[in-house]
């Protein structure tokens, strides 16, 4: 199965980063969770239903509406925070430290960090049985990454352009997850009731999203990102053009 792939690329602040990645996080399993099955017998069902709710960011200027369960919000907090942990170890070990050559500094606060990466798999089970033994496969069927640079300011002026502009560009983004992720496009069909775990995550007691994990990649960018110097650049224009907008 050729998983279906999208990548977008986000230049924060390191204090904005659990609010970014909660955000368009919590907005892709918006539209990838779906109410308790109820089974009546193995190939009949009805849904429950879930609730939604508006969060304010701490960080952004920005509201974003998720799905009103607590322990499906925990679970994605668990990984932004370790995500967040990765991040500060990653830096202060040196190991991906950017430094960007020649190029003047768009902020005399503002100083390059680390580029990152985080995505949000969502995948199914292919049970497989031997003669003594049965395992399962993931086979993953859409992959949405968020690469991340990640800058600090000391200034609190620079900060507060970035809440805004930051916003702004997050907000970007979920529109274009909105129009990409409601596309006639390949979904698991619906399973009987003996293997609704090969397709959705069903240890959460008020909905059920398609199955899915985070991958953490902490310093990782891939091959495919532009020159660090561009970003750099980026942060610069975005900090001018809330100044004197």
């Amino acid at each position: 199965m050729n998983a279906r792939q999208s990548d977008y690329r986000l230049t924060v602040e390191i204090r904005q980063v659990s609010d970014a990645v909660s955000c368009i996080f919590s907005s892709l399993l918006l539209h990838r969770t779906l109410g308790k099955f109820q089974y009546k017998n193995e190939t009949n069902f009805s849904l429950g239903s879930i609730g939604i709710e508006e969060v304010d960011c701490d960080t952004i200027d920005l509201s974003y509406v998720r799905v009103n369960s607590p322990e499906l919000t925990m679970k994605l907090s668990e990984n932004v925070i370790a995500f967040r942990e990765d991040l500060d170890r990653e830096y202060q070990s040196g190991s991906s430290r950017r430094t960007p050559v020649g190029s003047p500094s768009p902020s005399e606060t503002a100083v390059p960090m680390i580029c990152a990466q985080i995505g949000l798999e969502f995948y199914q089970k292919s049970p497989k049985r031997g003669i003594f033994y049965q395992t399962n496969d993931h086979a993953t069927w859409e992959k949405w990454n968020l690469i991340l640079d990640i800058f600090k300011v000391n200034s609190i002026d620079d900060f507060g352009r970035l809440r805004e502009s930051v916003g702004e560009s997050i907000g970007e983004i979920v529109l274009k997850i909105c129009s990409q992720i409601n596309r006639n496009q390949y979904m698991p069909k619906m399973p009987n009731k003996g293997a609704i775990g090969d397709v959705f995550e069903t240890q959460f007691s008020d909905c059920q999203p398609y199955l899915f994990k985070v991958v953490k990649q902490p310093g990782t960018c891939g091959s495919s990102v532009t020159p660090q110097t561009l970003s750099f650049y980026k942060l610069g224009r975005m900090l001018k053009d809330v100044a004197f907008s």
